[in-house]
């Protein structure tokens, strides 16, 4: 680690900022590694995480509460690689007819870092296309710790 970025020499067969992605390059990649190391619940319902990159879950995360974290927020390239996404759900009731109510979690949208933006941009995308999404408000640029605000129609940093 120099200066708080990551320099690593990618494989053969690796991108990096600015070549084409999975092509082949010899030149150093510098990335800033964004952490979420808080996540603030503004919504009136509890809210879970999704780490897709881990396969892992991170909640919940109470209405109207803060939990400290330490997540990683992934690199996305493009959409063969949203898998990889935060994913962030709240927590809900669903009443199907004829059935008594049961717990659900409801898909709100998810979060990535853009492999793309040289200033290492934390994206958006309430449907999952990788093309759609946008940068989340706030401080959501140049790497380091960071507060994850959940809203119910966009995430805040």
């Amino acid at each position: 680690m120099i200066g708080g970025a990551f320099l690593t020499l990618p494989s053969a067969d690796a991108a990096t900022p600015g070549s084409l992605h999975g092509t082949r390059s010899a030149t150093m990649a510098r990335a800033n590694v964004s952490v979420i190391t808080e996540v603030q619940n503004a919504m009136d319902y509890p809210a879970w995480l999704y780490i897709g990159e881990n396969n892992s879950w991170f909640g919940p995360i109470d209405a109207h509460s803060t939990k400290t974290s330490d997540i990683r927020v992934p690199w996305v390239g493009n959409a063969d690689e949203m898998s990889k996404s935060i994913r962030v759900y709240k927590e809900g009731l669903t009443c199907p007819p004829g059935e008594p109510c049961r717990p659900q979690k409801f898909h709100l949208y998810h979060i990535f870092q853009d492999y793309w933006q040289p200033n290492d941009q934390i994206k958006y995308t309430g449907n999952g296309i990788y093309d759609y999404a946008q940068a989340v408000p706030g401080p959501s640029t140049g790497g380091g710790n960071k507060r994850l605000i959940i809203a119910p129609d966009q995430p805040y940093m």
